[in-house]
């Protein structure tokens, strides 16, 4: 019986996200860095390419390519600078432009994300 417990509650344990240590995963970070996109208001938009983007869309690009590109993103940093920051096709800058109209690099946004995800 308390074996079935332990192994429940490691299986819970590892689905959470957090490490042994208590930290979160970096699998972890990075889809709390796209939901950051996905939950932002409706106003925000995600630029890709000189296109607007709305949040659902700009989350199912980035987990799409994220998918894709796993190889390359092994920490929430290098999500940042090899997946979320530019087309990997045209080396264009992905862009957030908020409804106050000011806009930053996705590399900016996401980076201030993270930072904000690291204090939690």
């Amino acid at each position: 019986m308390h074996k079935i417990v332990l192994v429940v509650l490691t299986a819970l344990f590892l689905c959470s996200g957090i490490s042994a240590h208590g930290q979160m995963t970096e699998e972890a970070k990075i889809e709390q860095l796209i939901n950051s996109v996905e939950k932002a208001p409706e106003s925000t938009k995600f630029i890709r390419n000189g296109r607007e983007y709305g949040n659902g869309k700009a989350a199912e690009h980035l987990r799409t390519k994220y998918k894709r590109g796993k190889k390359y993103a092994g920490t929430a940093e290098l999500f940042i600078k090899n997946i979320a920051s530019e087309s990997s096709l045209t080396g264009k800058e992905y862009h957030i432009r908020f409804a106050d109209g000011r806009t930053v690099t996705a590399r900016q946004f996401f980076i201030e994300e993270l930072k904000k995800i690291e204090k939690e």
